[in-house]
């Protein structure tokens, strides 16, 4: 897919106990992206949120796994 954007870094609870720590993840993968502000729990996960989802077109999500404890979640942009 084409023209893919950062949307939600995903860090699962088995291995980030803390909603800072899942930040501080976000922040030393992605030191160029501005907005990581957002942050919203789960129960098995923190999801950092770089783009908010009404920038994405709603079916066009792709979700790549880093390793067990990480991954990322890109969309494509609307027009």
């Amino acid at each position: 897919m084409p023209n893919l954007v950062l949307h939600a870094i995903i860090a699962h609870k088995t291995f980030y106990k803390t909603k800072d720590q899942a930040l501080k993840q976000a922040y030393d993968m992605f030191p160029n992206e501005k907005s990581k502000s957002f942050v919203r729990e789960t129960d098995s996960s923190f999801r950092v949120r770089i783009v908010p989802k009404t920038k994405f077109i709603k079916t066009e999500y792709v979700t790549k796994v880093i390793n067990p404890n990480l991954s990322l979640v890109f969309g494509k942009l609307k027009n």
